[in-house]
């Protein structure tokens, strides 16, 4: 379990973070929702976290000041004696907490040989050492000290007497003599012999214990009576499966796409230097934290962005049927522009904001929470990819473990960034980078064309927005 629990508002990410890398290159065990994996009750996961960890780290700082669940978060740290608060930039404290004394890091350039950070981690050598408030037990509800409940005598455990048990073994065994002498068993062996052997080992025992009994009334000596003791149920062992998370889903017109709710949370994006075929602008990887949204199960097909067209959206620009026609094929020969132009009507019919999704959220999704090449595991299959000659009709796909189809082959997908070759400097909240005059766009999940090597989850290429080919596609994201 982690030792520091660090709370913070979620415009303060970058300044959370070097935080959060400094004191675990201080050797810490630190823990903050970026941990949080796809699929992950926010609340429960985070409420654990912070009521067990031993020193509760708050960065102060205009924003987190106006965050219930920053004040929430330290509040409980208060109480347990666990809070160790930091400002971060110059800000006024609630008043609750200015009594408190709080290290200055506003300052703070990520030097871990600055008197303020070294402070800092003095102080929180000091909350790690001393045992934090224990919460409130049985003492609260009026019962006993815990100490003292364990003083109490423990009576030894009751040995519970069998009855009934001999007798009814020896019956048994002397009505299947009867049903022998008439025959049954010469007839079936089969089926007596094992209930014969079953009905001995149940006499085995009892007799074993009758021995001992018999010797003591021998003896003249007379047994305390037996405490009559109901016999315990025999119930058979459940084994439970734990059941997938299910995903809230919605649609909000006849041929509108159907989307599914994401709740959010955090993951590694692009691909590890040891990655098989990995390429330079796959990285380098970084911790990235998602906020709610929502994406389409399936790439837009053609049914769907020809309503567009035929409600007056889509610029009137209707691409031509692909190999395998018009349906429920994926739509291809459709620019990033055109797509802007399909979510663009989405969002004038339904009213929900929709778009194209930034490349964080894309990966984010496809993986599924998963951290191998492939959603499916580490090597390449081909029946869980969408490859070969022609497209597929995106209702015959394989899903990952979040539901969505196709996002490995099939059609590459636009998605809503401008291409740069590295993750350096890119968001670290999912939101799409954007560049002034920007020409080419990033396409992700490769086609049915595609190579293995391309259809990696991390795999990503680049387009001139303006392009149209047999090969790109797209699905869409929105507000949740």
């Amino acid at each position: 379990m982690s030792e520091i629990f660090v709370s913070y508002n979620r415009e303060d990410l970058k300044v959370a973070q070097s935080i959060v890398d400094g004191l675990t290159a201080e050797g810490f065990n630190v823990w903050m929702d970026q941990n949080l994996q796809a699929g992950e009750n926010y609340d429960e996961i985070t409420e654990d976290r912070l009521h067990k960890a031993r020193a509760v780290v708050v960065l102060w700082s205009s924003r987190s000041v106006k965050s219930r669940w920053v004040r929430a978060e330290a509040t409980i740290g208060a109480r347990k004696n666990t809070l160790v608060p930091l400002m971060i930039e110059e800000c006024d404290r609630p008043v609750m907490f200015e009594l408190i004394q709080t290290t200055d890091l506003s300052k703070w350039q990520g030097d871990r040989n600055d008197p303020a950070w070294l402070a800092f981690i003095e102080v929180i050598k000091k909350r790690l050492a001393a045992a934090p408030t224990p919460s409130k037990g049985s003492e609260s509800r009026g019962g006993r000290p815990a100490a003292e409940k364990a003083r109490k005598r423990v009576k030894p455990p009751k040995q519970k007497q069998r009855s009934g048990g001999l007798l009814t073994a020896v019956m048994l065994t002397f009505i299947f003599g009867m049903v022998s002498a008439a025959g049954i068993y010469v007839l079936r062996p089969d089926l007596v012999a094992p209930v014969l052997t079953q009905l001995s080992a149940l006499a085995a025992p009892e007799a074993a214990e009758a021995e001992p009994a018999a010797a003591t009334l021998a003896a003249g000596i007379t047994p305390p009576p037996a405490e009559e003791v109901a016999p315990e149920p025999v119930t058979e062992p459940v084994i439970e499966t734990p059941a997938e998370p299910v995903l809230a889903t919605f649609r909000e017109c006849d041929m509108c796409p159907d989307m599914i709710s994401i709740p959010g949370g955090t993951f590694l994006m692009g691909a590890p230097e040891e990655e098989l075929a990995r390429n330079a602008w796959e990285g380098p990887q970084r911790k990235v934290a998602m906020a709610p949204f929502a994406i389409s199960q399936t790439e837009v097909t053609y049914d769907q962005w020809d309503a567009c067209v035929a409600d007056g959206g889509c610029g009137a620009y209707t691409p031509p049927a692909g190999t395998k026609g018009r349906g429920l094929q994926p739509v291809a020969k459709v620019s990033w522009k055109d797509a802007q132009a399909y979510t663009a009507w989405l969002t004038k019919k339904t009213g929900r904001p929709y778009r194209l999704p930034s490349e964080a959220e894309w990966e984010f999704t496809a993986r599924a929470g998963t951290t191998t090449p492939f959603w499916w595991g580490p090597l390449f299959e081909a029946d869980k990819a969408a490859t070969g000659t022609e497209p597929h009709a995106v209702d015959t796909l394989p899903a990952n473990a979040l539901g969505l189809a196709g996002v490995s082959g099939n059609v590459r997908e636009w998605v809503q960034d401008c291409y740069v070759n590295t993750f350096a400097n890119a968001p670290l909240d999912g939101r799409a980078v954007e560049v002034a005059a920007c020409k080419l766009r990033v396409v992700r999940g490769g086609s049915y064309k595609s190579t293995p090597a391309e259809l990696r989850i991390a795999a990503r290429a680049r387009l001139d927005s303006a392009s149209r080919d047999d090969l790109t596609g797209f699905r869409v994201a929105a507000q949740p």
